[in-house]
C-alpha cells in the first residue's frame, strides 16, 4: 500500500537528493522544491561554450558511502555513474620542490623516500594509526548529537582517545613528518573544510588519510554527473522536482511548519519538511539569531578558464606560497588578502576527455580569501587579485603565454556566494570545523525546534564534503522515520 505521508524537500543539493532517494525509495510522497533552474547547488554543472566546470567539489573519496547509498535504494551506482581513479591524487608545487602523490600508497611512499629519504616511514605510521582511529570515529557519524547524552554513549566514550582533544592537525603530523613540506602535504586537504591547519582539530588527519586509504575518483563528465544519478533514480522511484520554485518563508503554528511559501505566492502543504538551504542563512531570525558570535570558514576565489590549449598540469595541483602559515593568519584571523597565494588548480582533462574538447582544456583555479566579515570590497578588488592569482599560476607552473589561450572566462567571489548563492559571510564551507561548534553546540541545533522540520546538507553539520553529506541525509532519515512511528 502506498503511504500517502507528504514530503517536502526545500533545495536540490545532494543532501536532498540523497534524502530524496531514501524516502521515494520507502514510497513516500516526496517533492523537491528548488528555486534555480536546476539540481545541484554547488554540486552544478557549469558549461561555458564547449566547455564544462564543476561549480565545487573536484574530487570525490570514500566512494563507499556513495555506493551503500544507491545500494540502499536497490540500485548499482556503477548503472549510472563511471568513476575514474584520479592519479596523481596531485601535483605539490613549492617554492624550492616539486613532487606528485599518489592514491597507490606505495608509489607514494617511493616518492617520499626519493625526495625525503627516511620519512616514507612516518608514512607508514601515518596511515596504519589513522586506520585505527578511522575504526574508532567512522560510527560517531551516525548519531546525531542533538544533546549532551549522546557524548556519553558507549561507542563515543571508545573514540575519546582518536579525538586528540588540545592537538591541532599540524601539531598532528609532526608526530609522523619531520620535513614542512611533507606536514604542509599531508594538510592541504583542509582546504575542503576552509581552514587552517595549525587551528583545525588533530582528528581531522583522517581526511587526508582517507585519500591514500580509499583512493581518490572522478566522474566521467564531473561531478554534477553524480547528483544527475541521484535525480534520476527519484524519477524513477516517481519522486517529484519543481524548478525555479524558491521557498522565501515558512508559515509556523505552535513550533510546527504549515507550510512553505513560494517567491511566487503558492504555498506548499506537506507533512514534513525538509531543508537543504544554508541553515545559518535562511533559518535563523534576529531573535534567534547567534550566527554572528561563531566562527567561519574562508571564502574562495574562483576562476573558471575555458583554455584552447591542451597544458600538462595533473587534475589536481596545489600551489604553496612560501610562508603558509602566514597566508593561513592573514585568511582566517587577520581577514586581509595575501600577495602570495596558496591556489589550488584543478584539470579535469587530465582524466577525463569530456570535459573539454580534444586540445583544450577546462582550468578551474580556487583561491583560498577570508569570508565577507572582512568587509573587502570585491567590486573594488576582483581585477587586480584575478591578474595576481594568473600571474601566480603562470610563474609557478611556468607557463607564460596561459592567457593567450583564454577563450571562456567565469569569476566567482565571496560577494556571488553570498548574494547569489545565499551562503552567510560566502563562507563556502560553514562553520569552522572547532569542538565548539561541534554536536549539540551546531548552531542548526540551537536554533527553534520545529515538530515537523529536519536540517540535511552542508549546513546541518560540521563536515561538508560529498560523503559526510550522504551521511547526514541517512541520519535525518532515520531520525524522520522514528518520528513518524512515533505519530502513528
Amino acid at each position: 500500500m502506498t503511504n500517502k505521508t507528504k514530503i517536502a524537500i526545500i533545495g536540490a543539493g545532494p543532501g536532498s537528493l540523497a534524502t530524496a532517494m531514501l524516502l521515494s525509495q520507502l514510497d513516500y510522497e516526496v517533492s523537491i522544491y528548488e528555486k534555480n533552474d536546476r539540481i545541484g547547488g554547488r554540486t552544478a554543472l557549469h558549461k561555458m561554450g564547449k566547455y564544462s566546470f564543476d561549480i565545487g567539489p573536484s574530487a570525490l573519496t570514500m566512494t563507499h558511502v556513495l555506493t551503500s547509498l544507491f545500494m540502499d535504494c536497490k540500485r548499482d551506482i556503477l548503472d549510472y555513474v563511471s568513476l575514474l581513479p584520479i592519479n596523481p591524487i596531485h601535483t605539490l608545487y613549492f617554492k624550492d620542490i616539486s613532487f606528485p602523490l599518489f592514491s597507490d600508497q606505495a608509489s607514494t611512499k617511493k616518492v617520499i623516500a626519493t625526495y625525503f629519504p627516511g620519512e616514507e616511514y612516518g608514512f607508514d605510521r601515518f596511515m596504519r594509526e589513522n586506520t585505527k582511529k578511522m575504526l574508532y570515529l567512522t560510527p560517531l557519524n551516525q548519531f546525531n548529537y542533538s544533546s549532551l547524552f549522546d557524548f556519553f554513549r558507549p561507542t563515543t566514550l571508545r573514540a575519546l582517545p582518536s579525538l586528540t582533544f588540545g592537538r591541532s592537525l599540524m601539531d598532528d603530523l609532526a608526530r609522523y613528518f619531520n620535513s614542512k613540506h611533507l606536514r604542509l602535504a599531508f594538510s592541504l586537504q583542509m582546504r575542503y573544510l576552509g581552514m587552517s591547519p595549525w587551528d583545525i582539530p588533530a582528528s581531522y588527519s583522517i581526511i587526508p588519510f582517507s585519500e591514500y586509504y580509499y583512493g581518490t575518483y572522478h566522474p566521467i563528465g564531473g561531478q554534477n554527473k553524480i547528483v544527475e544519478a541521484m535525480q534520476q533514480v527519484i524519477t524513477e522511484n516517481k519522486g517529484k522536482l519543481f524548478f525555479n520554485s524558491e521557498v522565501t518563508e515558512f508559515e509556523i503554528d505552535d513550533k510546527k511548519i504549515t507550510g512553505a511559501k513560494l517567491a511566487n505566492g503558492q504555498v506548499i502543504e506537506a507533512d514534513y519538511y525538509f531543508t537543504n538551504l544554508d541553515f545559518i542563512h535562511s533559518m535563523t531570525t534576529e531573535k534567534t539569531n547567534k550566527a554572528d558570535t561563531k566562527e567561519y570558514s574562508s571564502s574562495a576565489f574562483m576562476l573558471y578558464l575555458g583554455l584552447n590549449k591542451e597544458f600538462p598540469f595533473s587534475h589536481q595541483s596545489i600551489i604553496f606560497p612560501s610562508d603558509y602559515r602566514k597566508f593561513s593568519i592573514n585568511t582566517m584571523h587577520k581577514k586581509i588578502l595575501s600577495k602570495d597565494l596558496a591556489v589550488h588548480i584543478t584539470n579535469p582533462s587530465a582524466t577525463d576527455n569530456t570535459m573539454a574538447p580534444i586540445n583544450h582544456s577546462s582550468i578551474r583555479i580556487m583561491v583560498p580569501v577570508p569570508n565577507n566579515s572582512s568587509q573587502i570590497d570585491w567590486e573594488k578588488e576582483t581585477k587586480e587579485f584575478r591578474q595576481l592569482v594568473l600571474d601566480t599560476v603562470k610563474d609557478r607552473l611556468d607557463v607564460p603565454d596561459l592567457e593567450d589561450f583564454i577563450e571562456e572566462e567565469f569569476i566567482i567571489t565571496p560577494k556571488d556566494w553570498e548574494e547569489k548563492y545565499h551562503i552567510k559571510h560566502g563562507a563556502v564551507f560553514g562553520l569552522q570545523h572547532v569542538w565548539s561548534q561541534h554536536g549539540f553546540l551546531h548552531l542548526s541545533k540551537k536554533t527553534p525546534n520545529y515538530k515537523n522540520l529536519f536540517v540535511i546538507g552542508a549546513g546541518a553539520m560540521t563536515g561538508s564534503s560529498l560523503p559526510y553529506i550522504i551521511e547526514n541525509a541517512q541520519i535525518a532519515t532515520k531520525k524522520f522515520l522514528q518520528k513518524e512511528k512515533k505519530s502513528k
